[in-house]
């Protein structure tokens, strides 16, 4: 199947993993100023527009987010649109420069539920770690990490539902999340990078099965 429509994989209160690449792969997000813009600007527009962040990691030439769309598909996408078009513009007047900042489209892989919802978080969480640039996740800045696994505020973010029902109380939470670290990248949902950035549907083979199909054979969006 060939790139699938925003439309059906972003709808009313879906989960979405969303990342995008630098143009030319450049460090666009090298300093900690160029980190916070970021992140400063999607807390500034998330209310306005439905969104809900459960978690996020930005690395140098890229961020993973995992957020809820309340408003559905239109408004998500005007987010992402007003968020890294304002990012462009305050990048290139900081470096005197002028042309693309984001290189390509916008990756939003829908997530089928809770279960998968903790892998996307682990993954995006784990990145610096697989970059080489920490040892540990908790020891990168610029992830909601510190939020999930040691109760750091962080303004950013909307507790996942996941993570709530991981356990009676805060810290039975946090414990849980942590020992979720211990575990092996051993699933195909981790191992291979597609499965959880660039293909479609993040979630169980029959379910994905189903998603691909259904949008293959009548061309509108499966009910999920």
């Amino acid at each position: 199947m060939g790139r699938v429509a925003r439309r059906y994989l972003v709808r009313e209160n879906s989960i979405n993993h969303c990342t995008w690449r630098s143009h030319n792969q450049e460090h666009v997000f090298a300093s900690d100023g160029e980190k916070e813009k970021l992140l400063s600007l999607m807390k500034a527009h998330k209310e306005r527009y439905g969104i809900l962040v459960l978690s996020y990691c930005v690395m140098g030439t890229h961020p993973h987010v995992v957020c809820i769309a309340t408003d559905g598909q239109e408004a998500f996408s005007s987010f992402w649109r007003v968020v890294n078009h304002s990012y462009a513009r305050w990048y290139n007047a900081q470096h005197g420069r002028r042309g693309q900042v984001v290189m390509e489209r916008l990756s939003s892989p829908r997530i089928q539920d809770d279960r998968h919802l903790l892998n996307a978080m682990r993954y995006g969480d784990l990145n610096p770690v697989r970059a080489g640039l920490v040892r540990s996740a908790k020891d990168w800045r610029w992830s909601s990490h510190a939020h999930y696994a040691l109760g750091v505020p962080d303004e950013l973010i909307d507790d996942a539902a996941a993570f709530l029902a991981l356990g009676r109380n805060p810290v039975e939470r946090r414990i849980a999340y942590r020992h979720l670290f211990a575990i092996p990248l051993t699933s195909s949902l981790l191992v291979k990078r597609r499965d959880l950035v660039s293909a479609p549907f993040i979630g169980d083979p029959d379910w994905v099965s189903s998603c691909r199909t259904a949008i293959a054979r009548s061309g509108v969006p499966p009910p999920f």
